[in-house]
C-alpha cells in the first residue's frame, strides 16, 4: 500500500519511516509527522505551483541558531516538499487567545512579540541569504504588488457601493509600499506569523510556517500587534494595556529605540493592513455575516471574528490615522456606507480577555 512517504524516503535514505500523524496543512499544502529511525520531523508536501515550497526552504536554510523554529533536514523542488525537525505539540498563542485565562494570554501576545523581535534582530543581515537561497523562485517581498491589488480591489468596491474615492487615496495606499520597503530597517519574515503559527516548547515559543517568508519591513511584523493579527482568522482586539506590553517586548528583543519615527512606520504598517484586509474580506462580507476564515481545529467557528467586525474595525482603525489623510477619508466614507447596510457591529477582545459575564469585551 502506497503511504504517501515515497517522497521522504527519497530525502532520507536509508532511514526507516512511519507516519506518525496526519497534521492538515492548508490548500497549498499537506503536512504529517513521520517517525525516522528514533526521531520525529515534519514533511511538507506543496500542491500546486505556488512559490510556498521555495519560501519555506530558503527561510528555513538561513535562519541563525538563535531563532527558535525549525531546522532545515532536507529539500527537494520536485515534488515540492520539506523536511523539517519536529518542534513537538505545545499550544501555540491562538489557544491562550481561546483560553480563560487572561494573564496567561497576555503572556502568550508578549511572547510572540520577544520572539518576533528575536528573529528580526537576528536575520538583519540575512537579505542576501534569503535572496540566493530565493534562486529567483519568488521575489523576495510581495508587499508593492499586494498593495496594489489592494487598490485596485478597492476602487472596483467602492465604485459598486456608490462610495465616492477621494482623490490621492489609493495612491496613498500604494505608496506605503514604498515609504515601508526593503531597503528601510527590514528583516526576514514567515509574514503569515499569525497566533496559531507558532508553538510553545520547552525553550520559549518557537514560529512555524514559513511558506510566506518574504524580506520586508519589520513594520509590517510589528503592526500584527496593531491592526491586530491582519490575515489570520484570530483577529479579536487586544486590550491596549496588552498591546502596550508586547510591543515593549518587541522593542526590547529586537533592540529597537522607541523613536516617532518608529511609531509613525507601525501607524503606517496598521492603516496598510486595515485597508489590504478590508479588500480581501469584503467580497464575502458583502454577501453574508461568516467568521473570518475557517479557523483551526482547536478554534471553534463561533469563536472566531466575522468579517463584518472586522472590517468596520479595521476601518474605524485608518480613519482615525493622521498618516494618509486621503486613505484615511476614504476609510470614513466606506465605514459610513458599510455601517448604514450592516449597522454597528463591534470587533470583540480575544474570548481570554472577555469579561466573565460576556458583557462585550475591554
Amino acid at each position: 500500500m502506497d503511504d504517501g512517504l515515497d517522497t521522504a524516503r527519497a530525502l532520507l535514505p536509508g532511514a526507516l519511516l512511519e507516519t506518525v500523524e496526519l497534521l492538515g496543512g492548508s490548500s497549498r499544502s499537506r503536512v504529517r509527522r513521520i517517525r525516522a529511525d528514533d526521531r520525529t520531523l515534519i514533511v511538507k508536501e506543496f500542491t500546486g505551483a505556488g512559490e510556498g515550497w521555495a519560501r519555506e526552504a530558503a527561510a528555513l536554510s538561513v535562519l541563525p541558531p538563535q531563532v527558535r523554529a525549525p531546522r532545515l533536514v532536507a529539500a527537494r523542488a520536485d515534488p515540492p516538499t520539506v523536511v523539517m525537525s519536529d518542534l513537538g505539540r505545545g499550544p501555540s498563542v491562538a489557544d491562550a487567545l481561546l483560553g480563560r485565562d487572561p494573564a496567561a494570554a497576555a503572556e502568550a501576545v508578549v511572547s510572540w512579540a520577544t520572539t518576533i523581535g528575536v528573529l528580526h534582530r537576528a536575520t538583519a543581515g540575512s537579505r542576501e541569504a534569503f535572496r540566493d537561497a530565493l534562486a529567483g523562485a519568488a521575489p523576495e517581498s510581495t508587499v508593492p504588488a499586494d498593495l496594489r491589488q489592494s487598490a485596485d480591489t478597492l476602487a472596483a468596491h467602492c465604485a459598486g457601493l456608490g462610495v465616492d474615492v477621494p482623490a490621492h487615496a489609493l495612491g496613498e495606499l500604494r505608496a506605503l509600499g514604498t515609504r515601508l520597503d526593503s531597503d528601510g530597517p527590514a528583516a526576514l519574515t514567515p509574514a503569515d506569523a499569525c497566533p496559531d503559527n507558532n508553538v510553545r516548547t520547552g525553550d520559549g515559543l518557537a514560529l512555524i510556517d514559513f511558506e510566506g517568508a518574504q524580506w520586508r519591513h519589520v513594520a509590517w511584523d510589528v503592526a500584527y500587534l496593531t491592526a491586530p493579527w491582519p490575515s489570520c482568522w484570530c483577529s479579536w482586539r487586544l486590550p491596549s494595556a496588552v498591546t502596550r506590553r508586547a510591543l515593549d517586548a518587541y522593542r526590547a528583543a529586537a533592540a529597537v529605540p522607541d523613536t516617532a519615527a518608529f511609531r509613525a512606520d507601525v501607524e503606517a504598517a496598521t492603516v496598510g493592513w486595515a485597508l489590504m484586509s478590508v479588500s480581501w474580506f469584503l467580497p464575502r462580507a458583502l454577501h453574508d455575516e461568516t467568521p473570518v476564515a475557517g479557523p483551526s481545529p482547536a478554534a471553534p467557528v463561533r469563536a472566531a471574528p466575522t468579517r463584518r467586525a472586522t472590517i468596520l474595525h479595521r476601518l474605524d482603525l485608518a480613519r482615525r490615522s493622521p498618516v494618509a489623510p486621503a486613505l484615511a477619508e476614504l476609510a470614513a466614507r466606506l465605514h459610513d456606507a458599510l455601517t448604514g447596510r450592516w449597522g454597528a457591529v463591534a470587533l470583540r477582545v480575544a474570548p481570554a480577555f472577555d469579561p466573565p459575564a460576556g458583557s462585550g469585551g475591554a
